[in-house]
């Protein structure tokens, strides 16, 4: 009777609602449950809300209040009270005005003295004293607290060399394998997800990758050994949000926890996560994933960082550098974990621009342990030394140059711009201009600054006079190696054309205007590259592809062997996006400079080499936006 009148919308009478009251309290409905039938019931909202509550802090909640807060401050602030007042009780007396007088006239004197530059003043000199005193206290005080790696782990399948035998999640797919999953996919329609065409420039794609047999796979997407394909079920069953779960938890949980084992750390003791994924933004967060996993206490700082792609690892890092410095974060740890998911940015479309993604990113974490703290210098395994960051997103070309959007067709995935290794190479250029002052030596610095003065006044930008005289003086054997200049004794300036031949009387047909020649010492004068290696013994490029590896290795005029982390980490793990330079510096510290020896066809120098304390390393990565982001580090302890 009550469920005929609740469904036909009339209210209930005051008497009807008292009988079902009463009819309530004599017989309740049974209590609610969650999860097993052994946990412990629920009390209904209503019953909780009538009930009274007494809420009851933890003793260990209000020991934590008080260690959190700055304590020396509390004592400096204390200290000047105790000083001011001894000051006033010294000072105190009715007879000495006199007395007063002549110490203010003399301290009048002194600051006379300190501004005239009177030599033989011993006053003046203590005013200068008194004032270094001070503004080395100011500078002591402001400087910024160092920064320490304590150490970083990646996740590394049992599969794969050098992995844990507990690291099972994800599927080794071989070549063959990945293109029989991509034939048997199919949509939700039962049709086939990928066309012939399509098959096939993966398949073009997957061959001249660099990427080996070993590289993992979700298990949401390629199945293990013995289970069925999902068929048209697929994105209902395993391109889901829980598999996308499932994947986040299975490699950040285990990477975190082998990172907490291996440097003794209690979950309690971190004061900041941050997690960067740039494709999956669950709600809760990834962040509030690994708290809620690793119980984290309830101050702790939280981020998750969003659609900033392959560089978002060296963001991560920049912004824990400046929560570490912040006044409040003094004696914090901070829990850096870079990740991306692919279960649900499978891209089943036939937009090739979309199918790049499909067949160069692979799963892969990388956690990282940050500290401030003083007492951790003597186990760190690296100095946080400097971040660079590089955002052209103002320029339309290269926002849109990596974008997430729906193709032709409706389906979902991440566009890549054929003119992604112009926008990459200007952002570099940006960025290491940036770097640059910070890392190069002296003479690298002077060399590139008298190279772009030499070039900037020979193409007239100063003015007819100055281009003169630059052009005088560039060929000298005295500037020459000053502005990098190389002439080539084949080039030689190109006659000028002819004036068209006039018949008799008549005009001759015109003729196509000739190419202006090049300017021969423009082109013996080229913009000048410094050497890197002389700032950086090591250089780990994001694994982005096998041609943007090529691009910097020509851009930078690196070593054959320099970029040797990045090619053997690419040919092992495929593009793991932003944690891909923590993968490149784990394969340096097991392997030096010796990583050619372990990929086919690999680059290897004259002397081995391992990673040395002392050592600097830049890490260097680019993504969407577009940005490009640099870290350097300094290591301190040698593999």
């Amino acid at each position: 009777a009550a469920g005929s009148r609740r469904s036909s919308g009339r209210p209930l009478s005051r008497a009807a609602s008292m009988s079902l009251r009463r009819q309530f309290s004599q017989n309740p409905p049974p209590p609610l449950r969650t999860g097993s039938e052994t946990e412990e019931p629920l009390e209904k909202a209503s019953q909780w809300a009538r009930a009274p509550h007494e809420w009851i802090t933890q003793r260990v909640d209000i020991v934590r209040g008080f260690v959190a807060s700055d304590l020396s401050d509390y004592v400096m602030r204390f200290s000047m009270l105790l000083l001011g007042a001894y000051t006033l009780y010294l000072a105190w007396c009715e007879s000495c005005k006199a007395d007063y007088l002549a110490y203010l006239a003399g301290v009048g004197e002194a600051l006379l003295d300190f501004v005239t530059l009177t030599r033989g003043s011993l006053s003046g000199a203590t005013v200068a004293v008194c004032l270094s005193v001070w503004l080395l206290t100011v500078r002591w005080m402001r400087r910024p607290a160092p920064i320490y790696l304590i150490d970083f782990k990646t996740y590394r399948h049992c599969g794969v060399d050098g992995g844990d035998r507990d690291s099972t999640a994800g599927v080794p797919a071989s070549q063959e394998r990945f293109m029989a999953e991509s034939r048997a996919a199919l949509n939700r329609f039962g049709e086939p997800c990928f066309t012939e065409k399509s098959i096939e420039f993966q398949e073009k794609i997957m061959k001249t990758s660099g990427i080996s047999e070993m590289s993992i796979f979700p298990e949401s997407i390629l199945p293990k050994s013995g289970q069925n394909p999902l068929g048209k079920d697929a994105e209902v069953l395993g391109l889901s949000m829980k598999g996308a779960r499932e994947e986040a938890e299975a490699m950040m949980c285990k990477t975190v926890a082998d990172l907490l084992a291996a440097t003794g750390t209690a979950a309690e003791d971190i004061g900041i996560v941050i997690v960067n994924c740039s494709l999956f933004c669950p709600t809760p967060s990834l962040s509030a994933m690994l708290v809620n996993h690793f119980k984290m206490r309830s101050d702790c700082l939280t981020y998750n960082l969003g659609g900033m792609g392959c560089s978002a690892g060296g963001i991560s890092i920049d912004l824990a550098r400046r929560l570490l410095r912040g006044h409040e974060q003094k004696g914090s740890l901070a829990l850096v974990v870079s990740t991306e998911n692919i279960t649900q940015n499978w891209y089943r479309g036939n937009d090739r621009g979309m199918l790049l993604q499909n067949t160069l990113f692979r799963c892969g974490a990388a956690a990282i342990l940050l500290s401030n703290r003083g007492s951790d210098a003597g186990r760190a395994r690296f100095k946080l030394l400097h971040t660079v960051r590089t955002h052209v997103g103002k320029d339309d070309l290269a926002y849109n140059s990596v974008i997430q959007e729906e193709d032709a067709d409706g389906i979902r995935g991440v566009r890549l711009s054929k003119a992604i290794m112009q926008i990459a190479g200007d952002a570099l250029k940006r960025n290491i201009t940036a770097l640059g002052p910070l890392v190069l030596p002296l003479k690298e610095q002077l060399k590139f600054f008298f190279n772009m003065v030499a070039r900037t006044a020979a193409r007239g930008k100063a003015g007819k006079p100055v281009k003169s005289l630059a052009r005088s003086l560039v060929p000298l054997p005295l500037f020459r190696s000053l502005v990098n200049f190389t002439p080539d004794p084949a080039d030689q300036p190109l006659p000028s054309p002819k004036p068209a031949a006039r018949a008799a009387g008549k005009l001759s047909p015109p003729r196509p205007r000739p190419e202006k020649p090049e300017d021969p010492l423009l082109k013996a004068l080229p913009p000048y590259v410094p050497d890197f290696t002389a700032a950086f013994e090591w250089i780990c490029v994001h694994t982005g592809g096998r041609a943007v590896i090529d691009a910097m290795e020509k851009n930078l005029a690196l070593p054959s062997h320099y970029l040797e982390p990045s090619r053997l980490s690419l040919y092992r793990y495929g593009n793991v996006s932003s944690a891909s330079i923590w993968y490149e510096l784990e394969l340096i510290a097991e392997n030096g400079n010796q990583c050619g020896a372990h990929r086919p066809d690999g680059n290897l120098p004259a002397v081995p080499r391992k990673l040395r304390r002392g050592d600097r390393v830049w890490q260097i990565a680019f993504g969407s936006g577009f940005k490009c982001n640099s870290v350097v580090w300094q290591c301190m302890r040698g593999s």
